[in-house]
């Protein structure tokens, strides 16, 4: 398993890897066949990053199919730009790897080497997996938000959490 810094070229695997995500788990945050990038928009979207500083993505790579990614997006003002928001998401089939962990380690890694102090994220309540991993990485729940989103015909709450770093 490879830990590394997405590239233009891996638009397509993206895709692909976000469209299982959405099919076989409801933890992330669009419903199968509700996204709609496209592999042209993908590589708009890498392009565009590549030339940010506030802003990384990093791939979980394993014979050389994509099974996991990170991102990680700065705040755009001046007072919240040391704070880092982050997504991400490891197919079924390779949960309980240390991919997650690993994912997480990389990024922290690149947000304190570009000056950031705050990571942050939100997660489903019932998503034990990933709050227990965000919680090894040292990661503090800082509340609730309450009926965030509707699963499967139920309102679902959110944890905040954050890391400062």
């Amino acid at each position: 398993m490879k830990i590394r810094k997405v590239v233009v070229g891996d638009a397509s695997g993206l895709v692909k890897l976000l469209e299982k995500l959405d099919c076989e788990t409801d933890f992330m945050m669009f419903e199968p066949s509700e996204r709609t990038i496209t592999i042209e928009k993908q590589k708009e979207r890498l392009r565009s990053m590549g030339e940010s500083q506030n802003q990384e993505m990093l791939v979980a790579e394993v014979e050389g199919e994509i099974v996991g990614y990170i991102v990680g997006r700065g705040g755009s003002a001046n007072r919240n730009r040391h704070a880092l928001y982050i997504v991400t998401g490891v197919l079924k089939g390779y949960w309980g790897r240390g991919i997650g962990k690993q994912l997480m380690q990389a990024l922290e890694s690149w947000a304190t080497e570009n000056n950031f102090h705050r990571l942050e994220l939100t997660v489903m309540s019932y998503n034990k997996r990933a709050v227990a991993l965000y919680t090894k990485c040292g990661f503090e729940q800082e509340g609730i938000k309450r009926d965030s989103l509707l699963v499967n015909g139920k309102y679902v709450n959110e944890f905040y959490m954050s890391k400062l770093i």
